[in-house]
C-alpha cells in the first residue's frame, strides 16, 4: 500500500516537473519569437522563466532525484569497508538534518519576511516565490529521517547498495 502511493506521488512529481519543463521551453520560444520576429520584447518572459527554473530545481530536487542521482564526493567513502560506509551516511544524514532542524525558523522567517517584496515584472510576492525552498529543506529533511530509519533499523547493506550508483547505472 506504502510503496504503491509512494509510486503514484514519485510519479506525479515526475510529471509536474515535466510540464514545468515544458511551460519553461514554451515562454522562452515565445519570449524569443517576440522579440525578433516582431520587435516586441515581453519582460515579464524572462523572469517568469527564471522563477520557473528556480521552482524546478527545488522541486525536482526535493521529489524527483533518487539518491545515486545527487552529486556526491565519495572518493574516501569507497575506501572504506560497508560498515565504515554505514557510519559515514548516518553521521552525514544526521549532520544535515540537524542543520536543517537548527536553520528552519530562521529561513521560515526570512521567506515569510520577503512579503513586504514582490517580483519587478509580474508583482508576485517574494515570499510565495521563495516558499519552495521552504518545502525543499523540509522534504530533504524527511527523506535523510527515512534514510536515518533504514539505515539503523532495515537491511543496511541493501540501503547502501541503493545508494551506489556507478555513472553507467545512472544513465
Amino acid at each position: 500500500m506504502i510503496k504503491s502511493l509512494s509510486t503514484r506521488l514519485s510519479r506525479l512529481a515526475s510529471g509536474l516537473a515535466t510540464l514545468a519543463m515544458v511551460a519553461m521551453f514554451a515562454m522562452f520560444i515565445y519570449g524569443v519569437t517576440m522579440r525578433h520576429l516582431f520587435g516586441q520584447p515581453q519582460t515579464w518572459v524572462d523572469e517568469a522563466v527564471t522563477l520557473t527554473a528556480t521552482w524546478l530545481v527545488f522541486w525536482a530536487g526535493a521529489f524527483v532525484l533518487k539518491w545515486p542521482e545527487y552529486i556526491s564526493f565519495d572518493v574516501v567513502y569507497r575506501l572504506v569497508p560497508p560498515a565504515g560506509q554505514r557510519a559515514m551516511v548516518m553521521l552525514g544524514a544526521a549532520g544535515f538534518v540537524a542543520v536543517i532542524a537548527v536553520s528552519i525558523y530562521g529561513i521560515v522567517d526570512y521567506v515569510m519576511f520577503m512579503k513586504i517584496s514582490t517580483t519587478d515584472m509580474m508583482g508576485l510576492r517574494l515570499d510565495r516565490v521563495y516558499s519552495i525552498f521552504v518545502v525543499f529543506l523540509v522534504a530533504i529533511a524527511i527523506r535523510l529521517l527515512i534514510l536515518l530509519v533504514r539505515l539503523c533499523f532495515g537491511d543496511w547493506r541493501a540501503v547502501l547498495s541503493n545508494l551506489d550508483a556507478t555513472p553507467e547505472e545512472v544513465l
